[in-house]
């Protein structure tokens, strides 16, 4: 029984010693695995490139300069040419700043665009023909005492308030009219009792002097209200282009040249509006403001949240002019351009030469600099935490190595023990002879 207890506990340590040895190899494994992202955290450690700081001298160039008379002139490019056949040893590009008239297109945010509602007069002859009259008859014309205007019907205005309230557009047209009339220079007045009046096929209302219908003249005045003149723009009032204002034509003419594919270069004269803010003119066509005016989704509020105005202006504005051509350039023994003479012209100019640091370019490398260090810092904590992290992970295999190492002696020591009192007993059992 003693040999069987013992045989057992043989085959048990064999087993837990065959495992710690199969968790060794596992832990092992492990750990070179670790070693293996060490090693590529160490790789790219090594690969990173340390940003190097921009120096002043990279940015920094000898520039050649003249004065003409007019201009400071600024040398950007020069090439130097061989055997040229005027004589000529240097292809030079230069360039000055200048003032340029130029025509400018802005748009205007909510421009709160309105119409001005006017009186527009025409003139109607009456038909002289009474055996020519008919009701669709051209000019007035007078059947049966009924009289009409291009087929549409005269009629009186209506002479009590009563009756004038049954006609709220025919009402809403007078006091427009009334309104516009007031507003002429001198005012003009315009009293119900004296109004007849006619809507066109377009519907439009045109107010006639009852008088003048019923009295036999031969050219009646026919009064409509016109309310597609723009009238301003925010608070500035608008105002025809007028060609004749040698200042209005420049500016226009040069707004012309430089938007030609534009509508005002195309539009008529007469649709060209201004407006003046300050100092500076503006321009837009009658077609951009009406646009404007009518763009509003909310009819109750028609000046605000209009679309954008398309306007123009023309002013001076500071351009850089550049060009190039063949120069002879003298130069002294240290080899510094001293003199140059353009091949259109006679003049020596003398030149002048200074060290010039472009900062903003400087300025900007700096900072690529600045953010490429912090990146590159940033890269290097990133691949120490990681080495952090699995120098860790290592040292917690490492010990756990050890403790079945450890564990491997000691199993060791009590299997060779186990031996031991097998070996005693098989030989108290089964030996026969001394």
């Amino acid at each position: 029984m003693g040999m069987a207890a013992s045989q057992a506990r043989y085959l048990g340590l064999t087993a837990r010693k065959t495992n710690v040895e199969y968790e060794g190899q596992q832990v092992n494994q492990a750990r070179t695995a670790l070693a293996n992202q060490s090693a590529n955290l160490f790789n790219q450690l090594l690969a990173l490139e340390v940003p190097t700081a921009p120096s002043t001298s990279d940015f920094t160039t000898v520039q050649y300069s003249y004065e003409d008379g007019v201009y400071a002139e600024t040398i950007t490019d020069m090439h130097e040419l061989i055997e040229d056949p005027d004589g000529y040893n240097y292809l030079v590009t230069h360039y000055h700043w200048a003032d340029v008239f130029t025509g400018i297109q802005n748009k205007l945010r909510n421009p709160q665009v309105k119409l001005e509602e006017t009186i527009s007069t025409n003139t109607l002859t009456r038909n002289p023909d009474p055996d020519a009259q008919t009701e669709d008859g051209p000019g007035l014309n007078e059947v049966d005492g009924v009289y009409y205007v291009d087929g549409n019907q005269v009629y009186e205005y209506p002479q009590t308030e009563d009756e004038e309230a049954l006609h709220p557009d025919l009402q809403n047209a007078y006091n427009k009219l009334a309104a516009s009339g007031e507003s002429q220079t001198p005012p003009v007045e315009f009293n119900k009792e004296d109004l007849s009046y006619y809507r066109d096929d377009d519907g439009v209302y045109h107010f006639l002097n009852t008088a003048d219908v019923t009295g036999g003249a031969a050219d009646i005045d026919d009064y409509t209200i016109d309310a597609s003149i723009p009238g301003s723009v925010g608070n500035h009032e608008l105002y025809q282009y007028d060609p004749t204002d040698k200042m209005l034509a420049a500016a226009y003419e040069q707004i012309c040249k430089d938007w030609p594919d534009e509508a005002i270069a195309s539009a008529d004269v007469e649709d060209i509006y201004c407006w003046d803010d300050g100092d500076k003119t503006y321009f837009a066509t009658k077609e951009d403001l009406y646009n404007s005016y009518m763009s509003p989704i909310d009819p109750q509020y028609p000046t605000e949240n209009q679309d954008k105005l398309i306007f123009y202006e023309a002013q001076d504005v500071k351009t850089k002019i550049e060009r190039t051509e063949k120069a002879m350039i003298e130069i002294d023994g240290s080899g510094r351009w001293t003199s140059i003479n353009f091949e259109d012209s006679s003049a020596v100019y003398p030149l002048h030469t200074e060290t010039i640091t472009d900062e903003a370019a400087y300025q900007d490398a700096m900072n690529q600099y600045t953010y490429d260090m912090e990146s590159y810092e940033k890269q290097i904590q990133d691949i120490n935490a990681q080495t952090e992290i699995i120098q860790q992970e290592d040292r917690t295999l490492e010990l756990r190595l050890r403790q079945l190492d450890t564990e491997q002696d000691a199993l060791q020591t009590e299997m060779e023990a186990v031996k031991k009192v097998i070996e005693k007993n098989i030989e108290s059992t089964f030996k026969t002879f001394e």
